[in-house]
């Protein structure tokens, strides 16, 4: 049982679009679209035949035709002729008087009369016409009446050339399958009216018996063939003179129905091919800049020389594009984790070589006991002062660490900067230098997108370092203004200041030009505020102060307002 399934399963998991190409998925929705349209073609087609009305069109036709070949044959070919009288024929100089009188013959059908209007008006119809007497004596029947050409083409059977191409074949081919198509479903739908056709003459016995009545029916003849015979009596004076049939064929081609039917069919195949090969070229514009990027990618990941890896990425504007964008940027932005990582480890292999080293001389001058006391009680000291330094060094380090992790996890919020700022500060109205704060704003309001936990942690760096250099019971001046649609804050304190030309020195890792309590800082406060800083899209840099009163350390930090 749990056999068969997985074999269903894996059955229907090779059915599965996602398990195929690119180029072939997009083959196979057009197969499937290609069969969906050729079903639809098909039920239009199969109403277009059953509501195919040229039938009862031409039935109503040759009605007319009928009534308007009988009302003339009642007014035109109903006449009197002479009768034979044997005596005038025994005795054709004598001059007897019988033979001066005519004696005319009952009203009859005239055959001549009605031979010649047939031809005349009726020859060259797609329908046959018969016209019999009260006797059931055939007068007209344009099957059996030819008329003559005057002129005689000479043609050579042998030497004629016939015109033919695959267009017409394939024409013809399709008409033929349509018509052979439409008369099935014609007999399927007529069956329950089909008489045995028994001849012309028991028609004509039935419609003398109805005289002025009709009769239309719908026959099979001997070709399995569906015939329609319309009959009507030619009656004058309550007297029937003869009977007209009209023949037509219920199966005769309706050439525009088909020929509409051949369009339809050549639209599809048309727009069909059109769609495959647009398929063909849209795959090949889509499959071969998503090969590019799987190719570059695993460039990337086995480490080859990609020196002009950036001129092949995609440079499209649909999604294709913003996705090489993407796995561009992610690209840039792993090589460059990489290079930090490695130059991280680098400043941290060096920050905690010096200590190490250091302890490892004075235990070497300890372990072979050839210094004083004096000066064994300052190596121990200066061991003890490297072993504090690499705790902190091992401390930062590691909040460091995590603080780089928090900031690619961090939850952005808007806020108001003046309101948080205000808030921030009462956590140093009470600082052991007593140094005030003061806070000057230029607006009421300024909306920020950031963290606030992280923009907290910068604010207490910096304030934190002009706490410990600014003089007892001096002042740190903070300054709020906005610049086009950025948010500028300007700390700054009344302490020494830093050289302007350590500007970007400062932010290094590690680095600290503290003269005292040095080996208490590792240097890594300033590198994690401005990393923290551009990650809400601003800056943070060291300037000189441009206020008199205040020509300490300036740090201004830029970040970009929001609606």
């Amino acid at each position: 049982m749990d056999q068969a399934i997985h074999g269903v399963n894996s059955f229907l998991n090779k059915l599965t679009l996602s398990n195929h190409s690119l180029t072939s998925q997009i083959l196979i929705i057009n197969l499937l679209t290609a069969i969906i349209g050729l079903f639809f073609l098909i039920i239009f087609n199969f109403f277009l035949i059953l509501n195919d009305n040229s039938i009862e069109i031409k039935n109503i036709e040759n009605k007319k035709k009928l009534n308007r070949i009988s009302n003339y044959l009642k007014d035109n070919s109903i006449l009197r002729v002479p009768l034979f009288n044997e005596k005038c024929e025994e005795n054709i100089n004598s001059n007897l008087k019988e033979c001066e009188d005519i004696v005319l013959s009952d009203p009859q059908l005239d055959p001549t009369l009605t031979q010649q209007y047939i031809v005349q008006n009726y020859l060259n119809e797609d329908i046959v016409i018969k016209v019999f007497d009260d006797s059931w004596i055939k007068y007209a029947d344009t099957l059996d009446i030819y008329k003559s050409s005057e002129d005689v083409v000479e043609v050579d059977i042998e030497n004629k050339e016939i015109k033919s191409n695959y267009y017409t074949n394939y024409r013809d081919f399709y008409l033929g399958i349509f018509y052979k198509i439409k008369q099935f479903f014609i007999k399927k739908k007529l069956q329950p009216n089909l008489i045995n056709y028994m001849g012309d003459v028991s028609i004509v016995k039935e419609t003398i018996k109805k005289k002025s009545n009709g009769i239309s029916n719908l026959y099979l003849d001997q070709e399995n063939t569906i015939i329609s015979i319309l009959s009507q009596s030619i009656v004058k004076n309550q007297k029937v003179y003869g009977v007209v049939l009209v023949t037509f064929s219920v199966s005769q081609n309706n050439t525009q129905l088909a020929l509409t039917s051949f369009n339809l069919i050549n639209l599809y195949f048309i727009i069909i091919i059109i769609m495959f090969l647009s398929s063909i070229f849209f795959s090949r514009s889509l499959v071969a800049p998503i090969k590019l990027l799987s190719r570059i990618t695993r460039s990337e990941r086995e480490k080859l020389s990609n020196n002009h890896i950036d001129n092949l990425y995609p440079r499209r504007k649909d999604e294709i594009g913003v996705l090489g964008n993407d796995i561009r940027s992610m690209s840039e932005d792993l090589k460059k984790r990489i290079a930090e990582i490695e130059s991280f480890a680098a400043d941290v292999s060096h920050e905690l070589k010096n200590p190490l080293s250091s302890i490892n001389s004075s235990n070497e001058l300890l372990y072979l006991n050839k210094i004083s006391d004096k000066q064994k009680f300052l190596l121990l000291k200066n061991m003890k002062q490297d072993i504090e330094r690499m705790n902190i060094l091992i401390t930062d380090i590691s909040s460091y660490t995590l603080t780089q992790v928090e900031i690619e996890e961090e939850v952005f919020e808007k806020f108001d900067f003046i309101f948080f700022l205000n808030e921030f500060l009462k956590l140093y109205l009470n600082n052991k230098q007593k140094i005030i704060i003061d806070f000057n704003c230029e607006s009421l309001s300024a909306i920020i997108l950031a963290n606030k936990n992280k923009l907290a942690q910068v604010l207490h760096n910096i304030i934190d370092n002009s706490l410990s250099y600014a003089p007892f019971e001096s002042n740190i001046f903070i300054k709020q203004k906005i610049v086009d649609k950025d948010l500028i804050i300007n700390i700054v304190d009344q302490g020494n200041g830093i050289p302007i030309k350590l500007a970007e020195k400062i932010f290094d890792r590690f680095y600290t030009d503290r003269s005292k309590d040095g080996d208490k800082h590792s240097g890594l406060g300033l590198s994690i505020a401005r990393k923290i800083i551009e990650t809400f899209g601003g800056s943070i840099i060291l300037t000189k102060s441009s206020y008199p009163s205040h020509q300490g350390a300036c740090f201004e930090i830029k970040l970009p307002l929001k609606d």
